[in-house]
């Protein structure tokens, strides 16, 4: 799972840097953004394979960045991470609701990011194989 390119949101420098220089050092093309705005801006100008998007953020939350990411043609297929200290069962729900492939609670460690980004590629590309399976079934 060498080198796809992962995007890091939060408005928590510390976090970021923290996130992004794990995954650097696990073989990722990782960068960051600061909040919501900046978050679009980076997933629509530069392809990314998984976002990893914190809720609670000044501008636009997560959940509407979610949505926005969902709503645009050139991001509605990335796979997106919530990683939030809420652990409230209605901001989950309203996560999964908005299109997140999956919820991680903060704190985190970078080992389980890690596994939950090669989770969410894994999955991603068994379903793409599956559905492309659909649409060219194999002649008798």
């Amino acid at each position: 799972m060498a080198g796809e390119r992962v995007l890091i949101v939060d408005d928590y420098e510390d976090s970021r840097l923290m996130y992004c220089d794990y995954l650097r050092h696990v073989g990722y093309d990782a960068t960051s953004a600061a909040d919501g705005n900046e978050a679009i801006r980076c997933a629509t100008t530069n392809a990314c394979d998984v976002i990893v998007l914190d809720i609670a953020m000044p501008k636009l939350d997560g959940l509407q960045v979610l949505r926005k990411l969902r709503g645009n043609e050139a991001t509605k297929g990335v796979a997106v991470i919530i990683l939030s200290a809420s652990v409230d069962k209605r901001v989950r729900d309203q996560a999964a609701s908005a299109g997140a492939d999956l919820f991680l609670t903060k704190p985190c460690e970078p080992e389980q990011l890690d596994a939950a980004i090669r989770q969410v590629l894994i999955s991603r590309s068994l379903r793409a194989r599956q559905d492309a399976g659909k649409a060219n079934p194999p002649r008798p």
